[in-house]
C-alpha cells in the first residue's frame, strides 16, 4: 500500500506542475516549520541555564573518594534561589596529582565535564553521589586533589 502511494505522487510530480508547487510550498512549510520548533527548544534550553545564576549556588563538603575502579565525587549544594527549584548543574573537573600536598607539585591528570542531576527546591540543601571515571592510566604518587568549577545550573 505504501509503494502505490509513492508511485502515485512520483507520477504526479512528473506529470503535473500544479501538484509540483504545492509539493514545493509544503517542503519549504515543513522545514521553516521545523526550524522554527528547533529554535524555540534551543531558546527554552537556554533560559532553563538563566534562572539559577552559578553564584546563587554553594558546594560544601566536596571531594573525590575511590570507589569499583573508578572515583566518586560527593558533597553537598545549597540553593540560594529564591523562587526557582535546581534541576541539575555542570561542573568542569580538573584531578590533580599532588606530591608533598602543595599546589606547586601538582600535575593534572584528568579534566572532563560531569553534569549531575540533582533535585533541590528554593532555599534547601541536597547531598550528592556521582560516580566518574578517571579516563587516565597514570599511577597516581601523592594525594588526588579536586578542583571544580560551575559551568551551568538548570532549573525547572
Amino acid at each position: 500500500m505504501k509503494w502505490l502511494a509513492i508511485i502515485i505522487i512520483l507520477i504526479l510530480l512528473a506529470v503535473s506542475a500544479g501538484f509540483r508547487k504545492f509539493a514545493g510550498i509544503l517542503i519549504l512549510i515543513f522545514a521553516v516549520g521545523g526550524l522554527l520548533i528547533w529554535q524555540y527548544q534551543e531558546y527554552e534550553a537556554n533560559q532553563s541555564r538563566t534562572k539559577i545564576m552559578p553564584s546563587e549556588l554553594i558546594f560544601e563538603g566536596v571531594s573525590l573518594e575511590p570507589s569499583n575502579e573508578a572515583y566518586d565525587i560527593i558533597g553537598r549544594v545549597i540553593n540560594n534561589s529564591d523562587k526557582y527549584s535546581l534541576s541539575g548543574v555542570q561542573l568542569k573537573l580538573a584531578v590533580s596529582d599532588c606530591t608533598n600536598n602543595e599546589k606547586n607539585d601538582c600535575i593534572i591528570i584528568a579534566q572532563q565535564d560531569e553534569y549531575i542531576y540533582i533535585d533541590i527546591p528554593p532555599k534547601q540543601a541536597r547531598d550528592f553521589k556521582k560516580n566518574i571515571y578517571l579516563y587516565s592510566d597514570i599511577n597516581i604518587r601523592g594525594e588526588l586533589v579536586l578542583d571544580y568549577s560551575i559551568e551551568y545550573a538548570e532549573a525547572k
